[in-house]
């Protein structure tokens, strides 16, 4: 007798334990990518809210480019739209300097979607010129995100 409820107990273990991981995985990009995904080292961490046919992504870490003097960034927002397993889009910054103000768009993509696992390249929204508010011309970045939450 003593062993069956060890053996239950073990399993309500289990159970709870399962119950904990909140980390639905994803088979691929077209399946729900809502929540929070980090890099390992956290310098980059994101919302992603997940509305299916399109996606929108908010930092949750200062993550600002050098600014210069005189004017103040926005932090980025992504806009990305679904197209089947396909997620593109922009990511958008705002730039203020005295009474101008730019909105600088760069490509952003998600890619490689597996597991608990996704790859985001980003474009760069550095500085504009102002005030002609021509974007900065810089190679994308990509980064390696690990989904932290739900």
């Amino acid at each position: 007798m003593y062993v069956v409820r060890g053996l239950t107990s073990a399993t309500l273990v289990a159970a709870a334990l399962a119950a904990c991981d909140r980390s639905p995985s994803a088979a691929h990009c077209g399946d729900h990518l809502g929540g929070i995904w980090e890099t390992t080292d956290g310098a980059a961490r994101w919302h992603i809210l997940d509305g299916g046919a399109r996606l929108e992504g908010y930092p949750l870490v200062r993550e600002l480019p050098a600014a210069p003097t005189g004017t103040q960034a926005a932090p980025s927002r992504l806009e990305l739209r679904r197209t089947g397993r396909e997620i593109a889009g922009d990511v958008v910054r705002r730039w203020h300097r005295g009474a101008h103000m730019c909105i600088v768009r760069a490509p952003a993509r998600i890619r490689g979607c597996s597991g608990d696992r996704l790859t985001l390249t980003l474009g760069d929204t550095g500085a504009p010129t102002f005030p002609a508010c021509d974007p900065p011309q810089a190679p994308p970045h990509t980064q390696l995100l690990r989904r932290a939450w739900p």
